[in-house]
């Protein structure tokens, strides 16, 4: 973990180098979402840590749903006074695109249709204010039923598909992009008693969760990666 928050400083340095090329804004699709702090069942609110005892770093993850992040943070939302922050996507639609990677998943199960799609998930950091170790794990939650979401960016419409098979459970992916842009995915049950990922509506609000760090672990199957990257 902190050989892959090394790169990612380092990308940021590199980012800041250099200027972009100028981009066109793409308006209608901002997010606004604030900041809010949990129990690590997303049970129970915790009162908000000094906004001065950590920083938000909003890298993105490129051709795949999982795994360390590979870009720096080109979004850089100014967090307020009240927790709330806004990112407007149209602004960094250029550097994101620039970052895009041929799609290759972690999880050999899966495959996205076209396979020349490519995709990249937004996955925040929560890290110590003057270094790169992380304090806090985050998720994006539905502010209303607290479920757990990924927001992912689709350069296509596209689908990912796939699953995974044991005695005792199922996990299913069934994700549509129906046109460029980002969606927000979430792991459903089915009638059967499956979990499913499947893309969902965007929620009237949209909160950035804060929980305890999870302790360190070494999973040794790509599917326990799965489960432990995503609850």
């Amino acid at each position: 973990m902190t050989r892959a928050l090394l790169v990612l400083i380092a990308a940021v340095s590199l980012t800041g180098c250099g200027k972009g090329e100028p981009g066109t804004h793409r308006g209608g699709w901002v997010l606004h979402s604030r900041i809010q702090f949990f129990s690590s069942d997303l049970q129970v609110a915790q009162e908000p840590r000094p906004r001065n005892a950590f920083r938000l770093f909003f890298p993105y993850i490129a051709g795949d749903l999982y795994g360390p992040a590979t870009t720096g943070d080109f979004i850089h939302p100014v967090i307020n006074a009240d927790y709330t922050f806004e990112i407007d996507f149209g602004r960094v639609q250029q550097d994101l695109v620039r970052s895009l990677q041929p799609t290759e998943f972690s999880l050999d199960y899966l495959k996205i249709d076209p396979p020349n799609a490519r995709i990249a998930r937004l996955a925040p950091l929560a890290l110590q204010p003057d270094g790169i170790e992380q304090v806090a794990t985050t998720d994006w939650i539905d502010a209303s039923s607290h479920e757990r979401l990924m927001l992912v960016y689709f350069d296509r419409p596209a689908r990912i598909t796939g699953a995974l098979a044991r005695n005792d459970y199922t996990i299913r992916y069934n994700v549509r992009a129906t046109e460029p842009g980002y969606i927000w995915i979430a792991r459903r049950q089915t009638e059967e008693g499956e979990q499913m990922y499947t893309e969902v509506e965007k929620p009237e609000s949209v909160i950035l969760a804060l929980t305890p760090p999870a302790p360190a672990q070494t999973p040794s199957r790509p599917e326990k990666v799965s489960l432990l990257m995503h609850k």
